[in-house]
């Protein structure tokens, strides 16, 4: 029982932070290749199911995205509170942490509601289902790199 849940888990762990990842890119980036990169491979996941099931995954997810648009609407004026504080001649330090957790409740709050979606998707799926999420999503996790910088 515990494996499923962690099987669930990094299912939704990585669908979560590619659709996060294509929105943030997309929405605060203003790189719109990165958000269809995302989206095509959060549909690459989404292949390995039926034709119904991917839209019951779908229907899930959307149910939340009122609540996470505006949440990643609060994040992105927080962002911007940030880089205002920081444009400063005398810099507010305080401010900016407050700032940041504003930033991080939003992210947590974003992804709490997409992870919970997709539980009660996975949920739905049949054990072979969710192995061959899990599969696909193990296939994309090891292709994810950091940045040199």
């Amino acid at each position: 029982m515990k494996a499923r849940w962690l099987t669930l888990a990094l299912i939704a762990s990585v669908a979560l932070n590619l659709f996060l990842a294509g929105v943030v890119a997309g929405r605060i980036g203003g790189e719109a290749a990165q958000g269809v990169r995302a989206k095509r491979s959060f549909e690459a996941l989404l292949a390995t199911l039926p034709e119904e099931k991917r839209g019951l995954v779908r229907r899930e997810l959307r149910q939340v995205l009122p609540e996470v648009r505006r949440d990643l609407q609060a994040m992105q004026e927080a962002r911007a509170a940030v880089a205002a504080e920081m444009a400063r001649p005398q810099p507010d330090g305080a401010a900016i942490d407050r700032h940041f957790r504003e930033v991080q409740a939003r992210t947590t709050a974003m992804q709490e509601a997409l992870q919970q979606a997709f539980k009660r998707a996975a949920a739905k799926l049949t054990v072979e289902e969710r192995g061959a999420l899990l599969e696909a999503a193990k296939q994309r996790a090891g292709r994810a790199r950091v940045p040199e910088i």
